[in-house]
């Protein structure tokens, strides 16, 4: 297999796909890009760690052996990143030897043969839906914070996907905070049947590839098919595809507060920035001590943020508008700036019911078009030492 691509349009192709090449060296093929000549003249790019991959076609400038080889995707990514030109010719020949040239540089490496790759999913369904993407990545931005790493129950792991005619709900929860965020948008069905109605839960690892497969500010539409195992995004000619968790989600809407009668509105960029100072001593973390709480206290119109450390304390009071009674509540503030940070508008509405008791935050002006909805269980104050 000999061919020639320009550097910047295969980086720009490659550079994605490098969240979904294995690490664990299990299968040394899977720690490759699997790398082949098509018919008409394009290169053909596989990556897949078993659970999720990318595949992605870039435009050949010339073409002189056909072939189907695997090359170590770290060691493809690192040489031809630094490359001096902008014109790249990759040479397998029959001992898997590999030489990468540009302009006269030259590197070489061992390859595999295309065969040892794995095969890789069925990537046809006949269930889907046409949305911006930059929806998609704006939702996956809101709620990704709030999805377990490790939990007994798979289904917090991920993050749970409603589309209706109309409309992209996403939800993730990881025991301690839930987020929920929709958005009223324009949604094409893809479905033999046109039907508009699904739900299904992406695991959190493959959240934050796939985002990086969606640019910030394109309005692209993506194509979303659905089959018995698989999510399967199409943009252009790059596929992301990964796993689904086979899992009934939670039943977010039974526990979240619906009597919270303390109602705090506040400037969302001056809490935040109160939040960042309070983190600097409730994230101190001392030998043979547990990690300080944030203090939330509400007095009059005035809202303030204080925590202690065995190293020192700190306070901060703003304005803000209070209705109901005065409350002390403690909160892991990593968890607080998590949600305030990813909430939108110039103020925000914080309900609280008892120190005990989650929280709600929310946009303080609510539109239309895009919601969302923060939950966050507090600290027991008398706990922490």
């Amino acid at each position: 297999m000999r061919f020639t691509v320009s550097k910047s349009a295969f980086l720009n192709k490659l550079t994605p796909a490098m969240g979904t090449v294995s690490s664990k060296g299990t299968i040394t093929a899977i720690e490759g890009v699997l790398l082949e000549t098509t018919d008409d003249g394009n290169i053909k790019l596989s990556t897949y760690d078993m659970t999720k991959g990318v595949r992605a076609t870039v435009e050949a400038i010339s073409i002189e052996r056909d072939g189907k080889f695997i090359i170590n995707a770290q060691r493809l990514y690192q040489t031809v990143r630094v490359l001096p030109e902008d014109e790249v010719t990759i040479d397998v020949n029959d001992k898997l030897s590999c030489t990468i040239t540009s302009g006269k540089a030259s590197f070489s490496m061992f390859a595999m043969k295309g065969e040892d790759f794995p095969n890789l999913p069925d990537l046809t369904s006949d269930r889907g839906f046409e949305i911006s993407s930059e929806k998609i990545r704006l939702m996956i931005s809101k709620v990704s914070h709030s999805i377990a790493e490790v939990d007994n129950r798979p289904m917090l792991c991920g993050a749970f996907f409603k589309i209706t005619n109309g409309n992209l709900e996403v939800v993730s929860c990881d025991s301690y905070t839930l987020s929920r965020c929709s958005v009223n948008c324009d949604i094409s069905s893809l479905s033999t049947n046109s039907e508009l109605d699904f739900s299904f839960i992406i695991p959190g690892h493959a959240l934050s590839e796939l985002s990086k497969n969606l640019a910030e500010g394109d309005e692209e539409n993506v194509e979303f098919y659905i089959s018995r195992k698989h999510a399967i995004v199409k943009k252009g000619e790059s596929v992301f595809f990964t796993r689904t968790i086979d899992s009934e989600y939670i039943d977010y809407k039974r526990i979240i507060p619906k009597d919270n009668d303390i109602i705090v509105t506040v400037d969302r960029d001056r809490f935040l920035d109160g939040l960042e100072r309070a983190n600097i001593v409730a994230d101190e973390k001392i030998k043979g001590s547990t990690r300080s709480y944030v203090k939330i206290t509400t007095d009059d119109q005035f809202l303030s943020i204080s925590s202690s450390s065995v190293n020192g304390n700190v306070f901060d009071e703003m304005e803000c508008v209070h209705e109901g009674r005065d409350i002390e509540i403690g909160f892991n503030c990593r968890y607080l700036i998590n949600s305030v940070k990813v909430a939108e508008g110039e103020n925000i509405k914080i309900t609280l019911k008892s120190p005990t008791q989650a929280i709600t935050i929310e946009p303080a002006e609510e539109s239309d078009d895009f919601k969302y909805f923060y939950m966050i269980l507090p600290v027991r104050m008398n706990e922490q030492k």
